[in-house]
């Protein structure tokens, strides 16, 4: 059980992981991350997609299909709707790690796009009393210390006396 009610979910279109603050042994720094979970994207490779996240290119065969033309625009909105979607599981996914919570925080870490899209979905499913606090930055490549390092330098976690 975490003793300072925090979870952060790390997010992007392709993947989410999350990490709650717990107490550590080590006396120069007596709170760590411990990632307790990842979910990947189902729908992403029925996108275009690489399992690296590089878009594949794609060869057009319709002779009315262009620029201007309408199935850009549906692709877009079917791609949102895919994202929408995964938003949503992470959602559902956070508000299991925190079920038993009646105070703490959940921190939203993703890129612009996305976080808008767990913002909506996020504060719907969270418990009142939980604050809901957000930082637009993509860090889901990072490792947990990296991680940890560049939150306790953008000020959402306080510097532990070993980083003071």
């Amino acid at each position: 059980m975490p003793t300072n009610d925090i979870c952060l979910v790390v997010a992007d279109a392709a993947r989410a992981r999350f990490f709650l603050l717990e107490e550590s042994e080590a006396p120069r720094a007596p709170l760590k991350l411990v990632e307790r979970g990842a979910l990947a994207n189902p729908d992403l490779r029925s996108r275009g997609t690489s399992t690296t996240g590089r878009v594949r290119t794609e060869t057009n065969t319709n002779r009315q299909a262009g620029p201007m033309h309408p199935i850009v625009a549906q692709r877009a909105r079917h791609e949102l709707e895919l994202d929408r979607r995964f938003a949503r599981q992470v959602a559902e996914r956070a508000a299991e790690l925190v079920a038993g919570w009646s105070i703490g925080s959940v921190i939203l870490i993703a890129g612009p796009r996305m976080l808008g899209l767990l913002r909506e979905e996020v504060h719907g499913a969270l418990r009142p009393g939980l604050e809901l606090k957000e930082l637009a930055k993509d860090y889901t490549t990072l490792t947990t210390q990296e991680l940890q390092r560049h939150l306790i330098v953008s000020g959402v976690f306080p510097a532990s006396p070993a980083a003071g």
